[in-house]
């Protein structure tokens, strides 16, 4: 074979991670927002869900996978199901007259705890990445999902759990628009 023949493949696809996180950013912090008490009804939450949290996150996962990025094409197409899953609970509570009925707060907290160990193990693949901004939304998610699970099984922590499902959103957006702006840069403009 000749030099004439070799071609070469590039690949011109963009960084999936800032989807990912934007995603994850944007659901969260609507969620946050209402467990903190700002607001109470959930239908800006179920479609933040679907369409950011799930949808988003599952199509930076999908990219993530092209890439070869196995951390990347786990955590966020994991997580992006994990919203719809979420999305589905949160319905299914509305239409609670119907065939399946409201999930239990119990079977609830053990969802989340399910959840919480998952991230708790990404969280540690984290610092092995030692990108300081994705450690952070590792920290807050894994908290996220133990402070509402705990608050599911009657612990006093429902406040606090919306608080840190706020600070995961803040954080995540902040890595999704960090990774955007060096990038367009083309030079670190927001830490990560």
């Amino acid at each position: 074979m000749t030099d004439e023949n070799l071609r070469s493949i590039v690949d011109n696809t963009a960084d999936f991670a800032p989807l990912g996180f934007m995603g994850l950013g944007l659901a969260a912090t609507m969620l946050g927002l209402m467990g903190s008490g700002f607001f109470t009804d959930a239908t800006m939450v179920v479609s933040m869900s679907i369409f950011l949290g799930g949808f988003a996150q599952v199509f930076a996962g999908i990219q993530g996978w092209k890439k070869g990025d196995v951390f990347g094409a786990t955590a966020f197409s994991a997580f992006g199901l994990f919203w719809f899953s979420f999305a589905f609970i949160l319905m299914s509570a509305g239409l609670a007259s119907g065939v399946l009925g409201a999930a239990s707060a119990a079977s609830v907290g053990f969802y989340l705890l399910i959840w919480g160990m998952v991230s708790l193990v990404l969280l540690l693949v984290t610092f092995k990445i030692g990108i300081k901004a994705i450690i952070v939304v590792f920290v807050t998610l894994t908290l996220t999902f133990f402070l509402n699970a705990a608050a599911n099984f009657g612990v006093g922590v429902g406040p606090l759990a919306g608080y840190m499902t706020l600070m995961l959103g803040i954080s995540a957006l902040y890595t999704s628009l960090a990774l955007v702006a060096n990038s367009v840069f083309g030079k670190t403009v927001a830490p990560l």
